[in-house]
């Protein structure tokens, strides 16, 4: 029997191989810098298990509590609205003496900012000319997320005054091509693209085709898609803050 806290990095999943080991790169960083706390990966998609029965077979030898689902996703959008919740009621009803505890989403943590003001600052700093930066979320149909990604994009920009800051949405609007057409017309010809996500995989490769594509349509437009978020060393410090701070509740 043990009562040290057993935390699940809860993410979004994927069967595409460079998403699973990415993930699993992260987890075994956040494992050596946790130890000996035990840390475990779960997903929502692309496992034969749902999410509650990937828990439930990690705590078939533990007794007590607690628990703790820390949510790798970016913000308030409906995994972490609805089918997190729903999950975790799931945990609870089988294991209804166990203390769980869902932390809010990653990326509302503070260090996401700094994170993407950092990465846009370095860039700069290279004296490479980029007319302006496009911060690139997921999305969501909750307005949540978008909301929430455009209050943060603002933060950054009052930090950066000198560098153009804007937001596009695979899964909503603006878009990329919206965005990137927003540019052009501000003669801003020479554009990065930060993901706003953790992972390698089908959504990066769709972005990276869909930037081919507009620097195709647009002879004058330069774009560059930066990799996503989860070799970043801030990431990781968020993680591990996330964690201490749920465990001392």
């Amino acid at each position: 029997m043990s009562s040290a806290p057993l935390v699940f990095l809860v993410c979004h999943g994927s069967r595409d191989p460079e998403y699973q080991q990415a993930a699993a790169d992260l987890l075994a960083r956040v494992r050596q810098r946790l130890a000996p706390q035990p840390v475990e990966l779960a997903q929502l998609e692309g496992q034969p298990l749902s999410l509650a029965e990937q828990i439930h077979r990690h705590l078939t030898a533990r007794l007590e509590g607690p628990v703790v689902l820390l949510s790798l996703f970016m913000g308030g959008g409906s995994h972490v609205e609805e089918d997190l919740p729903a999950a975790l009621e799931q945990v609870q009803a089988r294991w209804p003496h166990l203390k769980l505890l869902l932390t809010p989403p990653i990326g509302q943590h503070p260090a996401l900012l700094d994170l993407v003001a950092a990465r846009v600052a370095a860039a700069q700093r290279l004296g490479e000319l980029t007319h302006g930066w496009i911060l690139f979320g997921h999305g969501s149909r909750l307005p949540g997320f978008a909301a929430q990604l455009q209050a943060g994009i603002q933060t950054v920009q009052r930090r950066l005054p000198e560098i153009p800051l804007h937001v596009a949405f695979a899964a909503q609007s603006p878009t990329l091509e919206a965005v990137v057409i927003h540019c052009l017309r501000l003669s801003q010809c020479r554009l990065r693209v930060l993901p706003f996500f953790l992972f390698p995989g089908g959504l990066l490769r769709a972005l990276q085709e869909q930037a081919q594509r507009l620097q195709r349509e647009w002879p004058l437009l330069q774009i560059q898609v930066e990799p996503p978020l989860w070799r970043d060393p801030q990431l990781l410090q968020a993680i591990v803050e996330t964690v201490r701070t749920a465990c001392s509740r």
